[in-house]
């Protein structure tokens, strides 16, 4: 018993975090009436949005793999409507957070979980040197901006709903004053995860993040986080910094995967020079994501293509390049680990219906289809002296490369 007792008195002192579920791929954005293909513009600033979003990372965007991906927005789109938004017509948007996933992985950038913490906003405001504390239901254009921002990095808030208990229980001057027991004790009620202190005096905002439990508050020795802004974005940039941190703390780079691979080589690749040509002009195609060297012999290299896009439209891709011819397809053994130890075939038969041998079986090779091109690079130049210096060409030998 006393045993059980200590085991509930630890857990007691550790509470488990109430992790809020966030729904990363849904977007609402106003159509800019006043631009052509305002449904399209309005689509990539959609998933650019939904990108911010799932990584955690602003500058997610600027990625070459999410560049690419940005152009091809419909092939992640789960669904679309129009709306209206304070009498301001929007495009409302689906996306499909799988292929989200896949693109982020296949980009190598970091990926923010849907779990995250609910932070409780304890905002104070200063107009004429009468201070107030800010409710669910205020006017308040600084906590439109704080909300705003807020769900656009998918960061969770709750706002006190300022019912006669949060009245009573806390004083404008406490908050101003960041004084943590009076801050600790009225946000109990509440199950957040974290508490954001902001104080603002309508040019500029202090704030102050306690990222633990409202009740170990001013108990623990856990130093809170704090920063300042000004300025009419100062509400935005400290959503911004605190979502950074978060996404920080538990942001992780998944494994690089693709929703569909396909296997392509291509032959008479003269010298190395023709190598890196070839490998840079597939990186540039919009339907590769990434490649994946896996042969390299003689003048021939076979890649291992993660697409962004369809494999007819990467064909069709290739079949506008110039340098490249394509060529009848070939299908390629799947090499297998597995062989029959030596006795498995030096054991006696019992059967012998099993011991007879059928001279039209064949046995099945299981093969995989490789896309065959041709690369015109490096021109063959001519010697016009002495021929011998020929062979110093650089090229590939005969030796396999297998990665």
């Amino acid at each position: 018993m006393r045993r059980l007792a200590f085991l509930v008195l630890v857990f007691a002192c550790f509470p488990v975090l109430a992790l809020t579920n966030v729904d990363l791929y849904q977007t609402e954005i106003v159509l800019d009436s006043g631009v052509d293909n305002a449904d399209a513009k309005a689509r990539v600033s959609g998933m650019k949005e939904i990108i911010v979003r799932a990584s955690g990372d602003l500058d997610a965007t600027s990625n070459p793999v999410i560049q690419k991906a940005l152009k091809q927005n419909s092939q992640y789109l789960s669904q679309i409507s129009h709306g209206q938004l304070e009498g301001q017509q929007t495009l409302r948007m689906g996306f499909s957070g799988p292929h989200i996933r896949s693109l982020l992985s296949q980009a190598q950038v970091p990926v923010w979980p849907a779990a995250r913490a609910n932070v409780l906003v304890w905002l104070v405001e200063e107009a004429q040197y009468d201070r107030s504390i800010t409710w669910e239901h205020s006017e308040s254009m600084v906590l439109t901006q704080i909300r705003a921002e807020a769900v656009k990095r998918g960061l969770p808030l709750t706002v006190p709903v300022g019912d006669f208990d949060d009245i009573t229980g806390v004083a404008a001057s406490d908050l101003w004053g960041g004084f943590t027991r009076p801050l600790s004790q009225a946000s109990q009620r509440y199950p957040v995860d974290a508490v954001l202190l902001v104080r603002s005096d309508g040019t500029s905002l202090r704030w102050t993040l306690y990222d633990q439990k409202p009740a170990t508050i001013g108990v623990t020795r856990q130093a809170p986080l704090s920063g300042s802004n000004s300025g009419e974005e100062g509400a935005s940039k400290m959503i911004n910094q605190i979502s950074d941190y978060y996404a920080n703390k538990s942001s992780v780079v998944v494994a690089s995967e693709s929703s569909e691979t396909v296997k392509v080589r291509f032959t008479t690749l003269k010298n190395a020079v023709d190598f890196f040509n070839l490998e840079k002009s597939l990186k540039k195609l919009s339907s590769v994501a990434s490649l994946d060297i896996l042969k390299i012999q003689s003048d021939q290299v076979t890649f291992n293509v993660h697409l962004l896009a369809s494999q007819a439209q990467f064909e069709q891709e290739l079949g506008r390049m110039d340098k490249v011819i394509p060529l009848n397809n070939t299908l390629d053994p799947i090499p297998s680990n597995f062989q029959k130890s030596e006795s498995e075939f030096s054991e006696t038969v019992l059967d012998p219906d099993l011991n007879s041998w059928d001279e039209n079986s064949v046995d099945l090779i299981p093969s995989e289809q490789v896309l065959m091109f041709e690369w015109k690079g490096t021109p063959t130049v001519a010697a016009t002296e002495e021929p011998q210096e020929v062979d110093r060409t650089i090229e590939f030998d005969e030796t396999v490369i297998e990665y």
